[in-house]
């Protein structure tokens, strides 16, 4: 689809390449891989003929080596509110993608259009700042977006960005159809097929270039396609003589934002709490975190009331077992605001009310586990504490535990 999150444009320093650019639109259609039909059509920029932008993946690839992907995105979206892409959106769905930090910028000019203002989050985004990307995408949410992870590839991302984020459209990365099949790919097609079948997502496959490359899509499990077999066109025209079918309807279903501020309110809800001591619940909490970290790109977070209770040792676990995981984060009072290798650690207020909770919560592509514990504030000692706690294996129970947390750093 189209751009990647990063620092300021080089334009802030005066230098306006994509601003003044000649840039060209065309239309690439969005093509049913049983059959060429076509389902919808992404709007694409590209530079002048002839060029080395003169290709859309060129250009975007440009765009955000040079930290003007925004510049881009902007002005696609005037090419957006052209007439000759207004006469697209008549004949069938019209994707326009957006990176994620544009949402302040798009205006909802299009409700009495087909456009579809899509919101782009890469791989990276969830790795760079979890927080901020989860907050985005809850905006864009609110005002209507539709949610795209875009290039999604043979890496540890994929199933904490589909984990977390929940997109309503998954584009696969064109290298994915270009490399030998492997190991990883087996494992990213197991995922992809886990959450499709949660959440009923769309997956387009990139790099559709060729009948060989169009059954490996559909083996990776994309419905549809984008590449040469399909070629991009400039004129409405030559769209609407095609075969059009319905695209699937978007949103897709996602998990509920949590209506509880806590992991164990949320929990605690639906499920019993029972009493449990200190020292067993440490135990539980071990055996989950080695769920985690054999579990595969899985997300894990832990709150553990106050810094000291997050000691050196256990300090150490994580951080071992943050190596196998996609996102790890702990939480508590007088923790520093830091990134400890792969743990991300973050400060809670001290009348925070999850100050009163020890939570452990482990989401995986093919597991999700919560162990939410409350203090009682008794016992003699450290290790003779009692806790009211839970127990959820059920997934959106989780999801939704996980993001209680995310949102206070947002």
């Amino acid at each position: 689809m189209t751009s990647e999150a990063g620092p300021a444009s080089v334009a802030d320093s005066g230098f306006t390449l994509f601003e003044d650019l000649e840039l060209h639109m065309q239309f690439a259609p969005v093509c049913r891989l049983t059959d060429g039909a076509v389902a919808a059509a992404e709007l694409q920029l590209r530079g002048p003929t002839g060029t080395r932008l003169g290709t859309a993946a060129a250009l975007r690839r440009a765009a955000r080596l040079m930290e003007e992907h925004l510049v881009v995105d902007r002005r696609k979206h005037g090419f957006a509110r052209s007439a000759r892409a207004e006469s697209v959106a008549k004949i069938l769905p019209l994707l326009v993608g957006y990176d994620l930090d544009l949402l302040d910028d798009i205006d909802d000019a299009a409700v009495d259009t087909l456009e579809r203002h899509v919101m782009v989050v890469l791989p990276t985004a969830v790795e760079r700042s979890p927080q901020h990307t989860l907050a985005r995408v809850a905006k864009a949410r609110t005002a209507g977006k539709i949610i795209c992870v875009d290039g999604l590839q043979n890496n540890g991302h994929a199933a904490t960005l589909l984990s977390l984020i929940e997109p309503d459209i998954i584009v696969t990365h064109a290298d994915l159809l270009r490399q030998n099949v492997s190991e990883e790919s087996a494992h990213l097609a197991h995922t992809i097929a886990a959450h499709t079948e949660r959440s009923r997502a769309v997956v387009i496959a990139e790099g559709v270039d060729d009948e060989a490359r169009r059954v490996t899509a559909m083996t990776m499990g994309a419905s549809f396609g984008i590449g040469a077999l399909y070629p991009s066109v400039e004129s409405p025209d030559a769209l609407a003589v095609q075969t059009i079918v319905p695209l699937p309807q978007m949103p897709v279903w996602s998990t509920p934002g949590p209506d509880r501020e806590t992991p164990y309110a949320i929990a605690s809800s639906s499920i019993t709490p029972r009493l449990g001591d200190k020292r067993l619940l440490i135990e539980m909490s071990k055996a989950l975190e080695h769920q985690a970290s054999i579990g595969g790109a899985a997300i894990v977070l832990g709150t553990f009331q106050h810094a000291d209770h997050f000691t050196s040792r256990t300090a150490e676990r994580w951080r071992v077992m943050s190596e196998n995981t996609g996102l790890a984060g702990v939480y508590g009072v007088g923790l520093a605001d830091i990134r400890d290798g792969n743990v991300h650690r973050a400060p809670l207020s001290p009348d925070d009310d999850l100050v009163d909770e020890w939570n452990v919560a482990v989401l995986g592509p093919h597991f999700a586990a919560l162990l939410s514990a409350r203090d009682q504030h008794s016992g003699a000692s450290d290790l003779d504490r009692t806790f009211d706690f839970v127990q959820s294996y059920d997934r959106i129970t989780v999801t939704q535990a996980v993001h209680s947390i995310l949102k206070r750093f947002a």
